[in-house]
């Protein structure tokens, strides 16, 4: 009986790991760009493509006040008639969920600027812009 090879298959890159190396060399930058900033841009651990998903954790990160929607990053520091910077990191075929444009309308009716970002070049032009603003 003859062998039939399968010609290797490319693996396929999931768009959540180039969205989080993108995120990882943002926030990487600026850590070490804006020292005197450290702890005011953090990320929301709010993804719910987990491998450890199941009802009972959906359950548990919903009473710890997990919500649908919110951005990736999150920099409390009021610039420029804000109140703070909300930046959904997403790669260059990422489209925002519906929820996601839910809790985008919230915060900037709260006077949020938010921001989607899709590179590094992206995210520095956002903050510079951002820190450049005046109060």
């Amino acid at each position: 009986m003859p062998i039939i090879e399968t010609p290797p298959q490319q693996k396929r890159r999931s768009h959540r790991s180039n969205e989080g190396r993108i995120q990882a060399e943002c926030f990487q930058w600026f850590h070490n760009t804006f020292p005197q900033y450290r702890g005011l841009l953090f990320h929301v651990p709010n993804e719910n493509d987990r491998a450890d998903s199941n009802p009972i954790q959906g359950a548990i990160r919903k009473s710890l006040g997990v919500w649908p929607g919110v951005a990736d990053l999150l920099f409390l520091h009021a610039r420029g008639g804000y109140h703070g910077l909300c930046i959904e990191m997403k790669d260059e075929h990422g489209q925002q969920k519906p929820a996601q444009k839910v809790w985008q309308a919230a915060v900037e009716a709260q006077n949020y600027r938010y921001e989607i970002c899709r590179s590094l070049e992206q995210f520095k032009t956002i903050i510079n812009e951002y820190l450049d603003a005046k109060m």
